[in-house]
């Protein structure tokens, strides 16, 4: 708990006996040197500066919403769970006083647009209503679609995917599914950025990412970056079908001074 300290963990528990996911809130001392100076450089060079802090409590799994600082904002009742000093056995005593509702059935979806449905658990909240706002104020536009598999012809494209993952990863196949839709549309893959990287040179009309790994940068790639298209893969997976949202500018000006979580 010694890199946690500092926090404060509070859940939104409605006593459900099979909840679909957690509503996690988590307050934190942002005055510290070491976290100002890492809030800022993920500012600069677009790493979620809240990652590392869900990383430390859950791992990779999907199933926690997180909001952070929002104690004040949130108009649904909050469950202190945890705080800096607190043992393991305050914390998991708390969680065992909720009282469970058998009635309690799946709370309603925040934010939802018909291109979200069945992928809500990997798309958080704040995310969700950034994306929501930006479609109903003419910002962007946005559309689902499956990425069927097809082989990538261009050789250059190839050997980027194979230096950067392996066949059997989840990514790899998430980046060949992207690069061949590209392809098939006759789009320059020179002119892709795929999850972080340029294929080729700095003109990169077209983004690409997974997981929404990079969601901050959204706007300013769509506006002072001047991309055509952001194409996300929402959950890379080895074997179930890869489902992504293609993300469009229609008002890059109204893009350029979003800071989105």
């Amino acid at each position: 708990m010694h890199r946690l300290r500092g926090l404060g963990v509070r859940v939104h528990a409605r006593g459900a006996v099979e909840p679909h996911d957690l509503d996690i809130e988590i307050e934190l001392d942002q005055t510290g040197e070491r976290w100002i100076a890492h809030f800022t450089n993920c500012l600069f060079y677009g790493p979620d500066p809240y990652l590392v802090i869900r990383r430390a409590l859950v791992g990779g799994s999907r199933s926690c919403q997180f909001l952070f600082e929002a104690r004040d904002r949130v108009d649904f009742p909050l469950t202190l769970l945890w705080r800096a000093g607190d043992t393991l056995d305050v914390a998991v005593e708390r969680l065992h006083a909720i009282e469970v509702d058998p009635g309690a059935g799946r709370a309603p979806r925040d934010a939802m647009l018909p291109e979200f449905e069945g992928l809500d658990r990997w798309i958080s909240r704040p995310a969700r209503e950034r994306l929501s706002t930006a479609v109903a104020d003419g910002a962007i536009t946005l559309h689902r679609l499956e990425l069927p598999g097809m082989p990538v012809a261009d050789a250059a494209a190839q050997e980027h995917l194979h230096r950067r993952w392996a066949p059997t990863s989840p990514l790899f196949r998430a980046g060949h599914a992207v690069l061949a839709h590209f392809e098939k549309r006759g789009v320059d893959l020179a002119q892709v950025h795929l999850h972080g990287r340029d294929l080729a040179g700095p003109d990169t009309p077209y983004f690409a990412g997974f997981a929404l790994r990079y969601f901050p940068q959204i706007p300013a790639c769509l506006s002072h970056h001047h991309g055509v298209e952001w194409l996300d893969v929402i959950h890379p997976t080895r074997a179930q079908p890869l489902i992504a949202l293609r993300i469009r500018p229609v008002r890059p000006d109204l893009l350029a001074d979003t800071i989105w979580p």
